[in-house]
């Protein structure tokens, strides 16, 4: 059996005469009572009977005593909330701070602190935020809340994915910037705009606010400018051809040079370009989280992490930014760079040698000065905050330089007389 309206309107009436104010209270004792009083008509009860067994339930305090005991178990738990709430705020903020100041002074473990502080911030304290202002707001202002809400968690998920050069930043985080752009600061203002006493002071702030947020997108597109990566890569297909053409060079002079005993500079040059190929394709394969054989189908154009600093750092150089030595590393490329040249300009007469090696590429000694003015050591310079990109298009002109190196050698042998005309 189920109650009229009439009698339903009955009880809530009386909910509401007994001093119950609070709607969702109202509402689910209005519930309970009418489900208490179907079950005793159901039994032959009439509804005065009913309702008023029903009534004696709720103990000598009557439903001012359930009012009071909720308020004082929702104080219990909004205190509770409100302490958790500024646990997680304070925690997620001091890891934020300090994975900040350790990314920036190049210390370990700045990336795990940035992630649990982003962590927090997402799962804990904006959550418990949202919650808090659905239930102290009013209705027609949960858009707002909910807009906010998705705006800052996109954004800040996108923010750290940016420090992570994880794949999906730049997504995550134009989505966040777009919700608080066109969702949020809109619905915030136009409220504002409703119950201000002075109208265009409020919406000039709006216009000021909606300004600062396309400076920031304008920013962010500018930041990692496509046509500045278009240049750097089209800068390294320029040397990858020329190298091929200077390689095809001197594999003719070489052949045009039957006396000439240059085998030792042709098995340098040859073992060095090669293991240059495989520390690029090293550094792709690292970059892309793929075995080397895979590593050979995707261009450098389509990596994911073609702007990732920390693959060249690791690899080269060592995660604890102590120089790391072994295969491909940064101490074993300049070691056999230096024994290149040492070979390079052996070939050359006693009497060029001091000369030829001020024009000599790939000189790795000396001071260098990094873009802040501080000095550096050649393997510092070179390696570290370097992009993928970046330090790959380097690997190839050094490449190239080996070849060009071996090309003059070639080149001031051939021009020799006892080098073009060999005795018989």
């Amino acid at each position: 059996m189920e109650l009229t309206e009439a009698q339903i309107e009955l009880v809530s009436a009386y909910i509401k005469q007994n001093g119950v104010a609070q709607d969702e209270l109202h509402d689910d004792l209005l519930d309970h009572v009418c489900t208490s009083i179907e079950l005793r008509i159901q039994q032959g009860e009439s509804f005065d009977e009913a309702f008023q067994y029903t009534i004696k339930l709720f103990g000598p305090g009557g439903l001012k005593q359930v009012q009071l005991e909720t308020f004082e178990l929702l104080t219990e738990m909004n205190e509770t909330m409100k302490k958790l709430t500024f646990g997680f705020g304070l925690t997620s903020t001091f890891l934020l701070l300090a994975g900040t100041i350790f990314k920036l002074m190049h210390w370990p473990f700045a990336s795990i602190l940035i992630t649990l502080g982003t962590g927090l911030l997402v799962l804990g304290y904006l959550p418990m935020i949202l919650t808090h202002k659905l239930k102290e707001s009013p209705r027609d202002e949960a858009l707002l809340h909910i807009t906010g809400f998705l705006g800052l968690t996109l954004t800040s998920i996108g923010v750290l994915f940016k420090v992570m050069h994880w794949p999906g930043a730049a997504v995550t985080l134009l989505g966040g910037m777009g919700i608080l752009s066109f969702g949020y600061v809109p619905i915030y203002f136009f409220k504002r705009y409703k119950v201000s006493a002075n109208k265009p002071v409020t919406l000039s702030s709006s216009i000021v606010a909606t300004a600062c947020l396309i400076l920031i997108f304008a920013l962010m597109k500018t930041g990692n400018s496509s046509w500045y990566e278009h240049g750097v890569l089209l800068t390294d297909e320029t040397l990858t051809e020329e190298l091929h053409r200077m390689s095809d060079s001197n594999d003719a002079l070489y052949a045009s040079m039957r006396s000439s005993n240059l085998s030792e500079m042709k098995s340098e040059a040859d073992k060095l370009v090669t293991h240059i190929d495989a520390l690029k394709l090293e550094l792709m394969s690292w970059a892309a989280n793929v075995p080397p054989n895979e590593a050979t189908k995707i261009s450098l154009s389509d990596l994911e992490k073609k702007h990732d600093m920390a693959v060249v750092h690791d690899l080269l150089l060592g995660a604890d930014d102590q120089l790391r030595e072994g295969l491909f590393s940064a101490t074993e490329l300049k070691g056999m760079m230096d024994h290149y040249r040492n070979t390079v300009l052996g070939e050359y007469p006693s009497e060029l040698r001091s000369a030829m090696s001020s024009g000599l590429a790939l000189r790795t000694d000396g001071t260098f000065r990094n873009a802040h003015g501080q000095e550096q050591d050649w393997i510092h310079h070179q390696f570290e905050y370097t992009p993928l990109f970046t330090a790959i298009t380097n690997l190839t002109k050094w490449q190239l330089d080996i070849r060009q190196m071996e090309n003059q050698v070639l080149l001031s042998k051939i021009s020799r007389p006892e080098a073009s005309n060999p005795p018989s």
